[in-house]
C-alpha cells in the first residue's frame, strides 16, 4: 500500500497521483504527521490560522 503524500506548498494530503489537485505543485513528501479534515474552511478558526480556504484533508506537520 502506497503511503499518502503531502504537498509542501499548501499542506494538502494527496492519496493518489504525483501532483497536488489543490495548487498544482509537484513538490510532495511522505514525511508528515497528523492531519486536520476541513469541511467548511470559511467558518473554521483552524483553517484561518493555517491560511486554508479549500475543503479537504491537510497535514499539521511536514518534515524534510
Amino acid at each position: 500500500m502506497e503511503r499518502d503524500k503531502v504537498c509542501r506548498n499548501c499542506r494538502r494530503v494527496i492519496e493518489k497521483g504525483s501532483e497536488c489537485p489543490n495548487c498544482g505543485s509537484k513538490a510532495l513528501t511522505t514525511f508528515w504527521r497528523g492531519y486536520v479534515l476541513l469541511l467548511n474552511p470559511e467558518k473554521s478558526e483552524i483553517a484561518s490560522k493555517m491560511g486554508i480556504s479549500t475543503p479537504g484533508k491537510y497535514a499539521l506537520r511536514i518534515s524534510r
